[in-house]
């Protein structure tokens, strides 16, 4: 199973405008960088990825094994 989840790259700066954007709280700021602290609550909507100002997000099909009720799947 893969499931569709953002990927935030290097680029970061730490700005936190995705970590506001993400309703269900699955990114989180670390150490002064976005990190997707819980993917199991990740719902595959994207609206981190338009905010980023340095286009630091991108989306990715990822190996995951969770909750397939929550975010976009695919085998």
């Amino acid at each position: 199973m893969y499931k569709w989840m953002p990927v935030i790259s290097d680029e970061c700066n730490g700005c936190g405008l995705c970590v506001e954007a993400c309703g269900p709280n699955s990114l989180v700021l670390q150490s002064g960088v976005a990190v997707l602290a819980a993917p199991d609550t990740c719902g595959s909507e994207e609206h981190c990825i338009g905010l980023c100002p340095v286009d630091a997000i991108r989306m990715e099909w990822l190996p995951f094994k969770g909750d397939v009720a929550r975010g976009q799947w695919r085998t």
